[in-house]
């Protein structure tokens, strides 16, 4: 899964996680409120994975001035 798909499923977890917890405080329940923490402890966990992979992918693009450059191409010095 790439960094900007668990970006999107981080967000979506943690609105879950909200709802869940303004419906569990409205009503009361302990067992949704419970549901609630577990949800977000499952976005803590998402967001370290997402952190990772977002460095992974930002070092796995390395800037190389040699690349850049056309050298086989047809340019005005040749």
């Amino acid at each position: 899964m790439t960094a900007d798909k668990l970006r999107r499923l981080l967000i979506a977890l943690l609105a879950v996680a909200a709802v869940i917890s303004v419906i569990a405080n409205k009503s009361g329940s302990r067992g949704l409120g419970a549901l609630s923490f577990a949800v977000f402890v499952v976005t803590v966990l998402v967001y370290l994975q997402w952190r990772r992979r977002a460095r992974a992918e930002r070092s796995a693009r390395v800037f190389d001035r040699e690349a850049k450059t056309d050298e086989t191409g047809s340019g005005t010095d040749q």
